[in-house]
C-alpha cells in the first residue's frame, strides 16, 4: 500500500474520530467560509479544547475569525511546546478571547495512529 493511501486512510479515520468524539453536539459555523473546514463559536471551541486534552489530540495551530476574516493565528512552536501540550492552546485561546468577542475558531488537529487504532 502506498504512503498516499495510508495518509488518505489516516485522514479519513482522523476526521471520523474528530466528528464522533470531539465535534459531536457542536455547531459548525462554516457558512461563507471554507466549507470543508470546521469553525466553532467561542463556547463550542472551549469544549473542543477540553475534549482534545482528554484524548491527547495534537493541536498545531489555532485561527480566530471575526466577520469571516482571519484576525489572529497562533501555533505551538511560538510557545515552544509540543502540539499535544494543553498549556499552549489554552494560553493562546485565552489571548484570543480577550482580543475580540464573538469570534469563530478553528484548529489544525492530529489524532495519533495509536489512538485511532484503539477505537
Amino acid at each position: 500500500m502506498s504512503d498516499y493511501t495510508n495518509d488518505t486512510d489516516h485522514l479519513q479515520k482522523q476526521q471520523s474520530f474528530l466528528v464522533e468524539k470531539v465535534f459531536f453536539d457542536l455547531e459548525n459555523h462554516n457558512e461563507g467560509l471554507d466549507q470543508d473546514k470546521n469553525y466553532f463559536s467561542e463556547s463550542d471551541f472551549a469544549t473542543i479544547l477540553i475534549r482534545a486534552e482528554h484524548y491527547g489530540i495534537a493541536i498545531y495551530k489555532i485561527e480566530a475569525y471575526k466577520d469571516k476574516m482571519l484576525v489572529r493565528t497562533d501555533n505551538h512552536e511560538a510557545y515552544r511546546k509540543k502540539a499535544t501540550m494543553p498549556q499552549w492552546y489554552k494560553t493562546a485561546f485565552g489571548k484570543f478571547k480577550r482580543t475580540h468577542k464573538n469570534m469563530l475558531y478553528r484548529a489544525e488537529f492530529k489524532v495519533s495512529q495509536k489512538l485511532l487504532d484503539r477505537q
